[in-house]
């Protein structure tokens, strides 16, 4: 059962009131049934390889530059590619994004293998489990390596999809919201009985498009204030984010 310190805490929702997810005929919410999953900073504890890599993919292009963790929540973004143009104060030419593409990808996935998942992560899938609530994953990552990864993680069974991008790692990349509504729809599982959970503000935007209920943990790519900034509901760890909608 969700306690006060599990509240997920919104600047639209005042903290002294129901959590602003919470379930139930009382609030006039259908219960949970399932929750959909980001994958890069929120279930997988990554964000540290990604700025690496950035600084790798920086460095090949002629711009060496020093990135922290924290500094990288204050300013990644999506697309990804506006955070690079902002950094180097100029547009890309198709072969600096060719070069940041193949550096980016070989910097993180040669250091993938040492990657684990958010120490809150089972937790939280072993909360929404016991509840009986259904969870699958959508993610940007290239849908090889997370299919990969997943099932070396070793928690591929715990998910009815695993779906990630087809595209490249730095242009476009595929509609979250139409692969949510799909996994919904092969599951016969209405909008308004899921939740996603994601670590940026465009997860947030994917969510709602797909009429899904949100909320964003400062576990990966965006810090706290900026999430809180957005306007969608917040949660500290993943099994706060969890927990408020059980």
């Amino acid at each position: 059962m969700a306690t006060s310190s599990s509240r997920v805490t919104s600047p639209l929702v005042p903290t002294r009131n129901p959590s602003p997810g919470a379930r139930g005929t009382e609030y006039g919410t259908p219960p949970l049934r399932h929750i959909v999953w980001d994958w890069n900073g929120t279930l997988l504890d990554d964000t540290g390889l990604t700025v690496r890599a950035a600084m790798a993919s920086l460095a090949a292009i002629g711009h060496p530059m020093t990135l922290t963790v924290d500094r990288w929540r204050q300013i990644a973004t999506r697309p990804i590619s506006d955070v690079y143009e902002a950094l180097v104060h100029a547009p890309l030419t198709p072969d600096q994004w060719q070069v940041v593409e193949d550096v980016w990808l070989e910097t993180y996935v040669s250091g993938l293998p040492d990657v684990r998942l958010n120490p809150m992560a089972m937790i939280a899938l072993d909360a929404a489990a016991s509840h009986g609530a259904t969870q699958s994953i959508v993610s940007l990552h290239l849908q090889s390596e997370l299919r990969d990864h997943v099932a070396a993680l070793g928690i591929a069974d715990r998910f009815t999809h695993i779906s990630g991008s087809h595209g490249d790692w730095v242009g476009a990349r595929p509609s979250k919201a139409i692969e949510v509504a799909t996994q919904l729809a092969d599951l016969g599982i209405g909008a308004s009985e899921a939740l996603m959970i994601g670590d940026m503000a465009d997860d947030g935007r994917e969510a709602g498009e797909a009429g899904v209920a949100v909320v964003l943990v400062p576990t990966g790519d965006t810090s706290r204030e900026r999430l809180v900034a957005s306007g969608f509901p917040v949660a500290d760890s993943l099994i706060e984010a969890v927990r408020a909608h059980l």
